[in-house]
C-alpha cells in the first residue's frame, strides 16, 4: 500500500473511516503494558490522535500565571483550540498536521482581551488571537520527531513519550516537550510542556474504537515572553490548562466555540480545509 499524501488524505477523509491495519493490530492485544514501547505508541495514537485518518480537535481552558519568588499572579485566561489531521505511514509512524488558535480572555470577566496591562511593569500591549501553524510533525512509538521549522522564528522542539500509569480501567499517559524559540533581535524564550492524557484501557484495546475518548491536562513552565519586557527580573510563566478531544466544532466548549465562530468563521465552517493551507507566521 502506498503512503497517502496529506492533501489526498484530507480530501477523502470521512470521520467514521477506519484503517483495517489498525484494527488488526489492536485486536491482538488483551492487556496494556506501560513499560512496552509499542504499547506506549498505541496509547499515543488512540488517546492523543487516532488510529485512522480522521480530523480531530482538542479544546482546553485554563490560566496563565506569573511567578516571582514563589508568588503567583493570574495574568489571563487561555482558550485554546488544537486542530489536527492524521496521515498514517507504511512504517508504522504517522504525520499530524496541526494548527493552534489561542484566545486570551480577562481573568475576571472572561471578555476577549483587546489589550493587556502587565502588572509587573505597567506596560499595555495590544492583544489579538494567535494562530500557530498549520505545520506537520511526524510521530513514532518513541514520541514526536524533533521540530526545527516555524515560520517567523527558529525553533528547537524535542519531546518524550511516557511513562504511563494504569489503575484498573484508567490509564494516564505522559507526553512532554521542551521548546526553545528564537526570534532573533526580538529575543528568545524557553518552555517546557508537561502533558497528561487520560482515558480508558478498554477503549484503547477496543478494535472498533479508532480514537478513544480522552481528556488532557497540561502544565507549562516557561521563561518570560520577550514582548513582556521583563528585563533582568527573575521569574517564570506557569500555565495550568485542561480540556478534551472531540471531532466536531459543535462539541467544542461553548465559550471557545463562540470565540471561534465570531473571529474565525471560515475555520469554524471548515477547519479541515484550513489545515491543508499554508502556515501563519509566528509573531509573538
Amino acid at each position: 500500500m502506498q503512503r497517502r499524501t496529506l492533501l489526498g488524505g484530507l480530501a477523502g477523509i470521512a470521520v467514521g473511516a477506519a484503517r483495517s491495519s489498525s484494527a488488526q493490530t489492536t485486536s491482538q492485544l488483551t492487556t496494556l503494558d506501560p513499560n512496552n514501547r509499542e504499547h506506549l505508541g498505541l496509547l499515543q495514537k488512540k488517546l492523543i490522535y487516532s488510529a485512522d485518518d480522521r480530523p480531530l480537535i482538542w479544546w482546553m481552558r485554563g490560566k496563565k500565571y506569573g511567578s516571582i519568588n514563589g508568588e503567583i499572579t493570574p495574568l489571563w485566561t487561555l482558550n485554546v483550540l488544537l486542530f489536527k489531521a492524521i496521515t498514517h505511514n507504511d512504517d508504522g509512524s504517522f504525520d499530524a498536521r496541526s494548527m493552534e488558535i489561542v484566545y486570551k480572555t480577562d481573568v475576571e470577566t472572561d471578555a476577549l482581551l483587546r489589550s493587556w496591562r502587565n502588572p509587573y511593569n505597567g506596560e499595555v500591549y495590544e492583544e489579538v488571537p494567535l494562530i500557530m501553524g498549520p505545520l506537520t510533525r511526524r510521530f513514532t512509538s518513541h514520541g514526536p520527531v524533533s521540530q526545527t521549522a516555524l515560520p517567523g522564528a527558529d525553533i528547537k522542539r524535542s519531546g518524550t513519550l511516557g511513562p504511563a500509569e494504569i489503575a484498573g480501567d484508567d490509564v494516564w499517559l505522559w507526553s512532554d516537550s521542551s521548546v526553545l524559540v528564537d526570534r532573533g533581535d526580538r529575543g528568545m524564550f524557553r518552555a517546557n510542556d508537561l502533558s497528561t492524557y487520560h482515558g480508558k484501557v478498554s477503549d484503547v484495546l477496543n478494535p472498533n474504537i479508532q480514537s478513544a475518548p480522552a481528556t488532557m491536562t497540561v502544565h507549562i513552565i516557561q521563561s518570560w515572553h520577550p514582548w513582556m519586557n521583563m528585563g533582568a527580573q527573575e521569574g517564570t510563566l506557569v500555565t495550568r490548562i485542561a480540556g478534551t478531544k472531540c471531532f466536531s466544532v459543535d462539541d467544542i466548549h461553548p465559550r471557545i466555540r463562540g470565540l471561534l465562530r465570531e473571529h474565525h468563521p471560515s475555520i469554524a465552517e471548515d477547519f479541515v480545509a484550513r489545515l491543508a493551507g499554508p502556515p501563519e507566521r509566528f509573531d509573538r
